[in-house]
C-alpha cells in the first residue's frame, strides 16, 4: 500500500472511479441534449404545420400537457396512424377528432418508433425559450444621436466591417432605391416600417437568432453585436423620414412639345413683326414642323389614355403569382372568388390569405418577412391596400361573369400567362382594338352552354351546318350599346 495516499485520503482507484462517473455523466448529458435536439427537428419539420407548444390551438389541439393527458403508448399509436384508431371506434382518438372539427391528423408511418418518441420526449421536456438579455436599449426606435445613425449608415453599406464577420453590406439584399424587378428580401424602407411598428419586426431577435430558413442562410455568416444592431436600428429608424429615392426619367416628350412650341412663337412673330429672317420658307418649315410634333404628340397621348400596358406596380406585400397559381397550383377563383358572378373578380380579403397563412407562416424565397405582414394587417383591423392592375375606363363597361361564367374564357386570355409571374403585369393593352378583335375571333362555347339555350336561329343553323361555329360577333358581341352605356 502507498502510505502516502493513504496518509492523504486519496487512492489511485478512487480517482479512477470519480474520472469515469465524470466521463458517464458528461456523456448522458451530451445523449439527452442529441435526443432533444432530433427530437425539436421531427417536431419542427411533421408537427409545426398543425400544433403550437404553448401557443394554443392551430389546426390540431395545443401540445403542451399531451403527454400527461395521454398514455404514451396511446400517443404512439395515434401519432402512427390516427385514421386506423378512429375507425377502430378507439374513444378517445373518435372524441380528440370530433374536438378538432373532424380533421384528420396525418399519418407517419414512415417514421420509426425511435423518432416517434424523441418526438414525444421533446413536447414532454419542452420549456418556453429564456428571453434573451440584451447590452443595448431594445424598446428605443426614435430620438437616436447623429454619431449612432451615422455609425449604422456606415455599417448597413459596408463601409466599416462588423466585428464578429459577415463581408457583405446589407445594402446589398435590402435595396435603398426603387427597383424594376423583384427582390424578395425587403427593401430598407420596408426594414424601416417594420422595425418602427410596434407589431412589426424585432430586429433584436431577428438578427441575433433568425427563425425562419430563408434568413438563416442569408445571415450565416453575421455574427453581430448588440450594439452593431442598435447602430443599424438607429439607421433604419432615420431613413424612414427620407424614404427610397424614385426612379426619375427625362419629360422626352414634354420637351419636345415645348420646345417645338417656342419654335413656332418665334417663327410666328419674326414672320408677321421682326422679319430678321429674310427666307420665309424657313418660317414655314418650322410651323409646318411643329404642327406635326405636336400633332403626333396629341395622337399618340390620345390613343394611349387608359391604355397601361405592362403596367406593374410595386405591391405592398411581395406576392407571386409564379408561387402560388404556378407552382402550388392554387385555382383563379380561390382567391377571386367573385370573378364568377360579378364585374369585378374581386380583391382578396385578409380572411382569404390566413386560411392558408395561418399555417404556413414562411416562403421559400421571402421567409416570414412578408406573410408577416398579412397577420400586421389583421392585427390592426385593416385591409391590405393592392394596387390595381387592369383599369378601363369608367365609360367601358366589362363583366367578368359575363366573360368567365357564360363565356368560359381563361383568365389568361386576357391576364397572360400569370402562372409564369412572380410580378403581375397588365399583359395586353386592353384597348377597344383589343377587344373587338377578340369578339371577331373567338368562338363561342354554343352547343353545350345553358346560357346561350335561347338563340334558337343560331342552333338551328348549326344545326343545318349552315354554320360551323359562332363567333362573340355573332351574338351582339361589336354592337356599341354592350360595352357602352
Amino acid at each position: 500500500m502507498n502510505k502516502t495516499a493513504s496518509k492523504s485520503g486519496f487512492r489511485p482507484s478512487g480517482v479512477i472511479l470519480a474520472v469515469l462517473l465524470t466521463i458517464v455523466f458528461f456523456i448522458g448529458k451530451t445523449g439527452n441534449v442529441s435526443a432533444q435536439d432530433e427530437g425539436k427537428k421531427l417536431f419542427e419539420k411533421n408537427c409545426t404545420v398543425c400544433h403550437k407548444l404553448g401557443g394554443g390551438k392551430l389546426v390540431g389541439p395545443e401540445l403542451l400537457g399531451v403527454t400527461e393527458r395521454r398514455d404514451r403508448a396511446w400517443l404512439m399509436k395515434f401519432i402512427r396512424n390516427s385514421d386506423e384508431m378512429i375507425k377502430s371506434g378507439d374513444p378517445t382518438a373518435v372524441k380528440v377528432f370530433e374536438e378538432n372539427n373532424k380533421i384528420p391528423m396525418l399519418a407517419f408511418t414512415q417514421l420509426s418508433d425511435a423518432e416517434i418518441s424523441s418526438i414525444i420526449d421533446y413536447i414532454e421536456k419542452w420549456e418556453p425559450e429564456k428571453e434573451k438579455v440584451f447590452a443595448v436599449d431594445v424598446t428605443k426606435k426614435e430620438g437616436f444621436a447623429h454619431t449612432e445613425v451615422l455609425r449604422g449608415e456606415r455599417l448597413f453599406y459596408g463601409l466599416i466591417p462588423f466585428e464578429q464577420g459577415g463581408t457583405t453590406a446589407c445594402a446589398s439584399c435590402h435595396n435603398t432605391t426603387a427597383s424594376d424587378t423583384l427582390n424578395w428580401n425587403p427593401s430598407a424602407k420596408e426594414l424601416a416600417l417594420s422595425f418602427m411598428n410596434p407589431d412589426g419586426m424585432n430586429i433584436y431577435k431577428s438578427m441575433s437568432e433568425p427563425t425562419s430558413d430563408v434568413m438563416q442562410k442569408a445571415h450565416a455568416e453575421y455574427k453581430l453585436t448588440d450594439q452593431e444592431v442598435f447602430y443599424i436600428a438607429a439607421y433604419l429608424s432615420e431613413y424612414l423620414h427620407h424614404g427610397e429615392t424614385p426612379h426619375k426619367t427625362f419629360p422626352v416628350k414634354l420637351m419636345l412639345f415645348i420646345v417645338f412650341a417656342v419654335l413656332m412663337t418665334l417663327a410666328l412673330v419674326d414672320l408677321i413683326f421682326t422679319k430678321i429672317i429674310k427666307f420665309k420658307v424657313i418660317h414655314f418649315v418650322i410651323i409646318l414642323a411643329g404642327l406635326a410634333v405636336h400633332l403626333n404628340l396629341a395622337v399618340v397621348e390620345a390613343q394611349s389614355l387608359s391604355r397601361t400596358k405592362d403596367y406593374a406596380p410595386d405591391q405592398p406585400i411581395k406576392f407571386s403569382h409564379k408561387v402560388h397559381a404556378g407552382d402550388n397550383k392554387t385555382d383563379c377563383k380561390y382567391c377571386h372568388s367573385i370573378a364568377d358572378y360579378s364585374k369585378s373578380a374581386g380583391i382578396p380579403s385578409n380572411n382569404v390569405c390566413l386560411n392558408c397563412h395561418k399555417v404556413i407562416l414562411s416562403g421559400r424565397n421571402s421567409g416570414k418577412f412578408e406573410i408577416n405582414k398579412i397577420h400586421m394587417a389583421e392585427k390592426s383591423g385593416k385591409p391590405i391596400e393592392w394596387i390595381r392592375i387592369h383599369n378601363l375606363p369608367e365609360h367601358v363597361f366589362f363583366s367578368h361573369a359575363q366573360h368567365v361564367n357564360a363565356g368560359k374564357i381563361e383568365c389568361e386570355t386576357c391576364h397572360g400567362a400569370v402562372a409564369e409571374m412572380d410580378i403581375m403585369k397588365q399583359e395586353n393593352d386592353l384597348s377597344m382594338g383589343w377587344c373587338i378583335n377578340c369578339h371577331r375571333d373567338t368562338k363561342v362555347d354554343f352547343k353545350d352552354n345553358k346560357y346561350y339555350s335561347t338563340y334558337l336561329k343560331l342552333h338551328e343553323e348549326l344545326s343545318s351546318g349552315k354554320i360551323d361555329s359562332v363567333t362573340v360577333e355573332n351574338i351582339g358581341g361589336l354592337d356599341c350599346m354592350k360595352c357602352h352605356y
